[in-house]
């Protein structure tokens, strides 16, 4: 029976969903992760029940059952396949039931560990995606009813389709629940909340491609010089917000100006590799408060980035 005891930085590759990632920015992750075992016959997942953790079968056998009696199987997974990822990804309930056919080992990935990993590895996303996707066209589900989830799936996107950053939407779903699991675990979480200064100039004497490039640069710079557990936003138009789980006012500083210097570095051109003229970003700061919901946060993040515009822009100023 394997388990992460044994489970090496090496051997990681003959999971599917990591096959060829580079280990390095997701191993940390990974390592802190539970291993839950499973007895014969017992349930995993019920259905209809809620479920926000994905299920990494590291030995033994899983068996999937669309009815209460357990007699419709649909599907029989073993090591190295997944479990549980669709209920993470869209905060539904569990579709089947989830029956361990035989004792079987789990590398359990909650919620937050899960969107961490996604923001550490491409290649983690993309291999999740073609495992969704295989399973999804050997499934009985009619044409009609893939075209209709395919829809849906569009419509409720949580990335920015111009920077590839996560958007509104996303940051709407999943602040709350960091704000919960900082609380829980008695932990400090920050927001940035930047704005490209003089976008509205920039984008009236270069044309709005120029402007979409910059876009594009600002959210490569700030993914780049964040951690990989921390999360880049774009909030609307020129504004984008970083979500810094486990950091402090101090932290958040560091972070922030990182960003903030490595915007006055950043190459700007426009389609025909022309230079234009650099950008600067303006940065407020707020730590978050036991008690304070999404919208108090936000709007302390909010105030301090207008201080820094009203000091001259091109600064990070903090929240009182």
């Amino acid at each position: 029976m394997t388990s992460l005891a044994n489970l090496t930085r090496k051997n990681l590759d003959q999971f599917a969903i990591f096959h060829n990632v580079d280990v390095d920015p997701v191993w940390d992750l990974l390592r802190q992760c539970e291993v839950r075992t499973l007895g014969k016959g017992e349930a995993l997942l019920e259905k209809e029940q809620p479920n926000r953790t994905m299920f990494l079968i590291l030995g033994g056998t899983l068996k999937v059952y669309l009815d209460d009696e357990n007699k419709r199987e649909a599907a029989e997974l073993g090591q190295g396949q997944t479990v549980g990822e669709l209920s993470v990804i869209d905060g539904s309930a569990a579709s089947a039931h989830v029956v361990s056919a035989e004792e079987t080992s789990l590398l359990c990935v909650d919620e937050n560990t899960f969107w961490r990993l996604s923001r550490a590895s491409h290649g983690f996303c993309t291999n999740l995606l073609t495992l969704l996707s295989l399973r999804m066209r050997s499934s009985n589900v009619s044409l009609e009813e893939s075209a209709n989830l395919q829809w849906e799936f569009e419509q409720q996107a949580l990335t920015d389709g111009l920077t590839g950053v996560y958007n509104r939407r996303w940051l709407d779903q999943m602040l709350p629940r960091l704000l919960q699991r900082s609380e829980q675990d008695d932990l400090p979480i920050s927001v940035l909340m930047i704005d490209v200064d003089h976008f509205k100039k920039f984008n009236d004497n270069y044309g709005h491609s120029a402007g979409d490039s910059v876009l594009r640069i600002v959210a490569e710079t700030l993914v780049n010089k964040v951690r990989p557990g921390d999360l880049v936003v774009r909030y609307g138009g020129e504004e984008f917000c970083v979500l810094l789980p486990e950091t402090d006012l101090k932290g958040g500083i560091g972070a922030g100006e990182r960003a903030r210097t490595a915007i006055h570095e950043a190459a700007i051109s426009d389609a025909s590799g022309n230079t234009l003229p650099g950008i600067t970003m303006s940065v407020g700061l707020a730590q978050w408060r036991a008690g304070e919901n999404v919208d108090e946060l936000l709007k302390r993040a909010d105030e301090a980035l207008y201080q820094a515009k009203s000091l001259g822009r091109d600064r990070l100023e903090t929240s009182a």
